[in-house]
């Protein structure tokens, strides 16, 4: 005998002691069933005390240089450093992580990491080591860009 049709995602499921379904029925019970999608939304979860970087290991004690991607099944991924985040990243398939999320170094709040502007330059001292900062503004970015001889990419660039 088969399993009986559900989803681990919504509430159908059919009786176990139900008889046969007729053919209609059990296509609009299949039509249901495939239909069914988990819809997993990417948003960004606070860092807590004893949160560590899933690339390094190292703890995550400032935000200001934290990021985080969400992966398809749900699960948040914290980095202390960007860098540690995009190296992470491009080890795993890319259709498996669905949302990025980079803190505004200035701001310290959570933005999306495509809505960032990112300066990358060796004299920034970063807790992964990644030299990279995420900005809410080009302007600042370039500032800091020039300031600091590095330069200003975006969250593209820095997956490549």
């Amino acid at each position: 005998m088969s399993a009986p049709l559900s989803c681990s995602h919504c509430s159908l499921r059919p009786a176990a002691t139900a008889a046969p379904l007729a053919g209609g029925l059990l296509a609009v019970v299949l039509v249901s069933l495939l239909a069914c999608k988990s819809t997993v939304t990417a948003q960004p979860a606070e860092i807590a005390p004893g949160d560590t970087c899933t690339r390094c290991k190292q703890p995550i004690n400032d935000k200001r240089f934290a990021a985080e991607f969400v992966t398809r099944d749900g699960f948040v991924r914290k980095f202390d450093d960007v860098g540690c985040m995009v190296d992470h990243a491009k080890k795993l398939k890319k259709g498996g992580i669905i949302g990025y999320f980079a803190a505004d170094y200035d701001k310290k709040e959570w933005k999306k990491a495509e809505e960032l502007t990112y300066v990358r330059s060796q004299r920034f001292k970063t807790p992964g080591n990644g030299g990279i900062l995420a900005l809410g503004g080009r302007e600042r970015a370039q500032a800091l860009a020039t300031q600091y001889q590095g330069e200003v990419l975006g969250f593209q660039d820095l997956l490549k």
